[in-house]
């Protein structure tokens, strides 16, 4: 029987496997000697026996690994924690008495106050100057024209000129 597109023995037949070769070299009357035969199935047998050592060759590795990290790991110590709070003593002691940020405490204590304390003086100097034109601008009539920024550069410079010759 015939089909359009082929044959349908071709379809139907078990040729093309790769899988269980000798079984159809023997179904198909290909002999082959019974030395290779044999051969593979000592091969098979010994591929078992190596997967089977395989195995447990890997359960023990497995086994010594988990022993040695149990060895090796410590029993947990409870961490230095830094105070959040208004106590700026207390945090400076925490820091100083860290075990790791410890190391180099007075010198980044130190830097700190560098940096941070100009700030506020700062701050403090500019709260002063915004609160004096404003007295400046209350005092002076409607009709006179309040002074600009510039103009009141221009004023405080002069004012620190003359301070230094005083």
């Amino acid at each position: 029987t015939q089909l359009a597109g082929g044959n349908a023995d071709m379809a139907k037949s078990k040729n093309h496997t790769t899988c269980n070769q000798s079984r159809k070299w023997h179904r198909n009357g290909i002999k082959k000697p019974r030395l290779f035969l044999r051969n593979m199935g000592f091969a098979k047998k010994c591929k078992k026996k190596g997967l089977k050592k395989m195995q447990a060759n890997n359960a023990k590795a497995m086994s010594a690994r988990a022993e040695a990290i149990k060895a090796l790991i410590k029993p947990k110590e409870v961490k230095p924690k830094m105070p959040k709070g208004v106590s700026h003593n207390l945090s400076q002691f925490a820091y100083i008495t860290h075990p790791k940020l410890g190391k180099r405490a007075c010198a980044r204590i130190a830097k700190g106050l560098r940096l941070c304390g100009p700030k506020a003086k700062a701050k403090d100097q500019t709260k002063a100057q915004a609160a004096a034109p404003a007295s400046v601008s209350a005092q002076a009539p409607k009709d006179a024209q309040a002074p600009t920024r510039t103009s009141e550069y221009r004023s405080l410079s002069a004012n620190m000129r003359t301070e230094g010759l005083v």
